[in-house]
């Protein structure tokens, strides 16, 4: 693919990013926290600047319960040479497999590395799935705060950040938005 198909492509996929996260109420810093890139690197996604990784898109569509495909909507009509290499793209976004994990077997902290990388990424998305839902359903934190049997500076704490979200204050929510956990955290 040409460069400037290429960028048109970048362009596309972010201005769908954009929109994805502005329907959200989500910043830019947000989201971030959510895949793990950094907010410099996140803004030239959204402006086409860079191409976004197979991996970003798979964890942008698994957080907004989206297709992948969300992203590649509204594409320029393309010479049809380039829609078919667009569209093995598309279809290899949707169906790339978890990859291996990558780990240096010489460090001893890797592997722990990996997993609080992993739980922290697993933090921030459940933090603002959370604080999606109380404020989708117009709830207070001195509401949940009460019905988790918790101060409001400890709800509070969850929603920011401060504090982690534990198995069981996962599943009171669930409960009180009578939904399935796996709707918070996968």
């Amino acid at each position: 693919m040409r460069s400037k198909e290429k960028d048109t492509v970048n362009v596309v996929i972010g201005k769908n990013m954009a929109k994805m996260r502005a329907q959200f109420n989500l910043s830019q810093k947000e989201i971030c926290q959510v895949i793990g890139v950094n907010r410099n690197t996140y803004k030239d996604y959204e402006v086409g600047k860079r191409t976004v990784p197979l991996q970003i898109l798979q964890d942008l569509a698994k957080f907004y319960k989206v297709s992948t495909n969300y992203f590649f909507e509204n594409m320029p009509k393309l010479p049809p040479d380039k829609e078919v290499i667009m569209r093995r793209f598309a279809e290899s976004v949707a169906n790339n497999k978890e990859k291996y994990i990558a780990i240096d077997l010489f460090d001893p902290n890797a592997m722990k590395k990996y997993f609080d990388d992993k739980e922290k990424k697993l933090q921030s998305k459940v933090r603002l799935r959370v604080k999606k839902l109380r404020l989708d359903n117009s709830k207070t934190q001195q509401e949940l705060a009460k019905y988790l049997g918790v101060d409001k500076s400890t709800y509070n704490k969850y929603e920011n950040g401060k504090r982690k979200f534990n198995n069981d204050v996962v599943n009171q929510l669930a409960e009180y938005y009578n939904i399935k956990v796996s709707d918070i955290v996968d």
